[in-house]
């Protein structure tokens, strides 16, 4: 009788053993790796990799402005600032529970244009289900704002003046608009007036 019961134990054990083996197994993504290739695949303009890290939707919120995108939806930005070189760095990487706190510095043509330099800022990345679930820009760090207002606006209105076609390019966020974008900030880099500006500034 007691022998009967045991085997009945020893099968019951093992038929939820097997069970249990056979069920799905739980490994944990290395969330500071995911990041860094996330961020060198952004580096190397790969769409295909950079919407692979999401889960269905790509979500940024910067500040309070928040933005959600379908992964098509997404291809269109991620066209346009692709035309820049963007270039990003992880400068700090600290790793708070499913979140992680990052200072990022990110540089590129138009950027280092309007601001003379990469700028930084402080980010969280939320992770779900060993994926990016939202991205929140929560500060930018010593963001020189009147310099890159008064460059925007120098540019927008030397654009308007002198080449028309271009008119336009600094609300268009697609790959063509990005192009303009591109022009224009060499063309007014290499205007003809640009040497008397250079003169008159050492003369000062």
């Amino acid at each position: 009788m007691i022998t009967s019961r045991l085997t009945n134990i020893i099968i019951t054990l093992l038929f939820f053993g097997i069970l249990w083996g056979c069920g799905p197994t739980s490994k944990r993504v290395d969330k500071k790796a995911l990041v860094h290739e996330y961020y060198q695949a952004m580096n190397d303009s790969d769409y295909a990799k950079v919407i692979g890290f999401f889960q269905d939707s790509i979500r940024f919120n910067e500040m309070s402005y928040k933005r959600t995108f379908s992964k098509s939806e997404y291809h269109q930005l991620f066209a346009w600032d692709s035309v820049f070189h963007p270039k990003y760095e992880i400068l700090e990487l600290e790793e708070k529970g499913d979140e992680l706190h990052l200072l990022v510095s990110k540089e590129c043509e138009r950027i280092n244009f309007l601001h003379e330099g990469p700028f930084f800022t402080n980010e969280v990345f939320k992770i779900e289900e060993d994926a990016i679930h939202q991205i929140d820009v929560v500060e930018y760090v010593d963001f020189k704002d009147s310099l890159w207002t008064a460059k925007r606006e120098n540019l927008v209105s030397w654009i308007a003046e002198h080449h028309p076609e271009l008119d336009g390019f600094i609300y268009d966020q697609t790959k063509e608009g990005a192009m303009k974008y591109k022009k224009a900030i060499d063309l007014f880099k290499n205007r003809k007036d640009s040497v008397s500006v250079k003169e008159n500034n050492s003369n000062q």
